[in-house]
């Protein structure tokens, strides 16, 4: 029962608060200003991935670094393994 009645007092105290005329304009002008002074990353990998697939030409380069990503990788698995 007391716990009923600090919540119903709790209540009324929070609706009792005030706010001002401006307020949501101000916060949400808070919010653009925080938006606008984080930074931005070095590399930005929307715009990478959007450059590639724009351009064939990128397209090509890195399928052929993957298939020579793939070349070096396989010729180290062979390496560590008949190496041994």
């Amino acid at each position: 029962m007391k716990n009923e009645q600090l919540y119903d007092d709790w209540k009324k105290q929070r609706n009792q608060v005030e706010v001002g005329d401006n307020f949501t304009e101000k916060v949400m002008h808070q919010v653009y200003q925080y938006e606008q002074k984080k930074k931005k990353p070095l590399l930005d990998m929307q715009r990478f991935v959007e450059a590639v697939y724009a351009h064939p030409l990128a397209k090509a380069g890195m399928v052929f670094a993957g298939v020579i990503a793939g070349f070096i990788r396989m010729s180290f698995t062979i390496y560590v393994f008949l190496g041994t």
